[in-house]
């Protein structure tokens, strides 16, 4: 009879043990959410002003990029950033022909992985600030104009929104042969959403602003 009380009670201590453990772990892993929760939020929090240190007038910007990212790396292309979009770029045009010419309108088969010669350029060259909106520093869009929220500044950074403003680019070029813009159409329709056309053609006629100029 003791030793079935004695094995109980040490039973019953080895899962008071595991219940504690598993509480403190829990402790533990909600306390660690919240700092994760937390620090994410500050880091997409507030706007970004950059400095153009080589001009005397008109050179702050502003955009809705974050906390996070307002600083020189916004004007840095990594080799994977670069290959990334290559990436994407190879799937559109493997999917729908007709966005060739878009593509080379585009102007990614240009674009080139910055060097460390040119990222201590820009390092001297621009400084950076965040501030908590563009408006309250004296940043102003015009009635028919508006900021594009960070989410719209990584698309229209994408290979699909390069490719976007390319084909509406080309559409709307009213000197290029039909069959061009044709094309162009034809590209837009089968391979981008709605929205995602609607922003190509909104940035494209400065009506949806990466960023602005302070006047």
């Amino acid at each position: 009879m003791k030793r079935i009380i004695i094995h109980l009670s040490l039973i019953l201590f080895l899962i008071s043990c595991f219940e504690s453990g598993e509480e403190k772990q829990k402790e533990k892993e909600n306390k660690e959410t919240i700092f994760l929760t937390t620090l994410y939020l500050i880091r997409e929090s507030g706007n970004c002003i950059k400095t153009d240190t080589t001009l005397t007038n008109n050179n702050r910007f502003c955009s809705r990029r974050p906390l996070g990212i307002c600083s020189v790396n916004q004007l840095i292309l990594t080799q994977s950033e670069l290959n990334v979009i290559l990436n994407e770029m190879r799937t559109i045009q493997n999917r729908t022909t007709d966005c060739q010419e878009s593509i080379l309108q585009s102007g990614i088969l240009s674009l080139k992985a910055t060097t460390a010669l040119e990222t201590e350029n820009l390092k001297s060259k621009y400084t950076f600030q965040v501030a908590e909106t563009c408006e309250l520093e004296g940043f102003q869009t015009s009635a028919s104009a508006r900021f594009a929220t960070f989410s719209e500044i990584q698309w229209l950074e994408s290979a699909r929104g390069k490719i976007a403003k390319g084909a509406k680019t080309i559409a709307a070029n009213g000197f290029l042969p039909q069959a061009n813009r044709d094309r162009a159409n034809s590209c837009l329709q089968l391979e981008f959403k709605d929205w995602e056309k609607d922003l190509a053609q909104g940035n494209n006629e400065n009506k949806i602003l990466v960023e602005i100029v302070h006047p």
